[in-house]
């Protein structure tokens, strides 16, 4: 099998540009894990794939967690299908909710 034809990474400022355009006023915080993860991992090389994501947004609010959930891999499905993405980690919450956290 050759794998000379490699997804094209995802930075997490492309990733931002996918996701801010259906969230109007969210906050984001991402990170790039994808060096943690090369060794498994050989459809990537150094970024791109395994990504952390924070979006604090107040559209959240009257969604379960599950349907915030769906919502966010929604609307990455294209880049799930080229494989752009491998991992994705959610943190998505409210402005009360990210308030509570904080004083947690």
């Amino acid at each position: 099998m050759s794998h000379s034809s490699k997804p094209q990474p995802l930075t997490r400022e492309a990733l931002q540009a996918l996701l801010a355009p259906a969230l109007p006023g969210a906050r984001f915080d991402m990170r790039d894990d994808t060096h943690k993860h090369l060794e498994h991992n050989i459809e990537v090389d150094h970024h791109g794939a395994h990504f952390f994501v924070k979006i604090v947004w107040q559209g959240f609010k009257t969604m379960p967690r599950l349907a915030r959930h769906r919502l966010i891999f929604g609307l990455l499905e294209q880049q799930w299908n080229a494989k752009q993405i491998h991992s994705l980690s959610l943190r998505l919450m409210t402005e009360e909710e990210a308030t509570k956290t904080l004083r947690e």
